[in-house]
């Protein structure tokens, strides 16, 4: 078993810890978030942490009761050690999970305890992605069901689509979950369609601009890829560029989250940084990345 390094206590203004299982999944959603801006996907190849390592990485962090470990991806649940993972990793961890739902749910149920995804929030610790063409609604539905009955607290979550038949589909399947006693709501289409840009950004032209600028930049996440390397921003995880520490580290801490770093690759943002959203409180006004001295 891995000794793991000296405490990672984040502090009140960091909003979300998350632990990039693995980046590979079982969907193909031409609009994915986690390739933008690539010509390819470059994530297949990337080495995956052992479960002995993301253990030992999960029971560095002191976290506060609003502050929950992300479990994400990809899809987080394709890690060989998932159940491990949720198991074995100290009792004061509580976890969220990122999911498209496509898995066993019966094996979920028998090898997941529900203490570990429970605690107060406003929005369920397990949140199922559902992507039309990709997975199946009505079993997203029938598994939901299946895991609410088991006691676990899940969502669903759909992307407002500005291609009006999707949003349409995407609509009449929010008023059927609503119906059924399902959380189903709505995430903002982030990206280009049709040649236009879509999603609510803080700062001018940072994504998919014409040309790229420098600027300064620190992230208010502690976000880790599978191989355990951590980034200033999404941008530079699902590219793997620049890591800045790897969450074994005996010198990283809480304070490397904070400091402001140079980058040259303005322009090409990640939507997910730089994107004016609601923070873990479901307050509306938070973006992840703050970018300053652009150039």
């Amino acid at each position: 078993m891995i000794t793991p390094a000296g405490a990672i206590t984040p502090k009140p203004d960091h909003n979300y810890v998350a632990f990039f299982l693995t980046l590979a999944c079982n969907l193909r959603c031409p609009y994915c978030i986690n390739r933008h801006g690539m010509a390819a996907d470059t994530t297949s190849a990337r080495r995956h942490m052992s479960a002995d390592e993301w253990i030992a990485a999960a029971d560095r962090l002191l976290l506060r009761d609003d502050l929950p470990l992300t479990l994400q991806g990809g899809e987080p649940t394709l890690h060989q050690g998932f159940f491990r993972i949720v198991n074995e990793v100290k009792p004061e961890i509580r976890m969220d999970l990122m999911t498209n739902l496509m898995f066993d749910v019966d094996a979920f149920i028998a090898n997941v305890p529900v203490w570990r995804f429970t605690r107060e929030a406003p929005y369920a610790a397990i949140r199922v992605s559902y992507h039309p063409g990709q997975n199946d609604i009505d079993d997203l539905v029938a598994k939901t069901i299946r895991l609410q009955e088991a006691g676990f607290r899940i969502g669903l979550y759909g992307i407002e689509h500005p291609d009006p038949e999707i949003r349409g589909h995407i609509l009449e399947v929010q008023e059927k979950c609503l119906q059924l006693g399902l959380d189903f709501r709505l995430k903002e289409f982030l990206g280009e369609h049709a040649g236009r840009m879509y999603g609510t950004f803080k700062y001018h032209e940072c994504v998919n601009a014409a040309g790229l600028k420098q600027c300064r930049c620190r992230t208010t996440e502690l976000i880790a890829d599978p191989a355990g390397y951590v980034y200033k921003c999404h941008a530079d995880l699902y590219s793997g560029r620049n890591p800045v520490a790897h969450i074994l580290d005996a010198d990283f801490n809480e304070d490397s989250i904070d400091e402001f770093r140079e980058c040259a690759c303005y322009g090409t943002c990640n939507p997910c940084d730089v994107k004016v959203k609601t923070n873990r409180f479901q307050v509306f006004g938070h973006t992840s990345v703050e970018i300053q001295d652009i150039q």
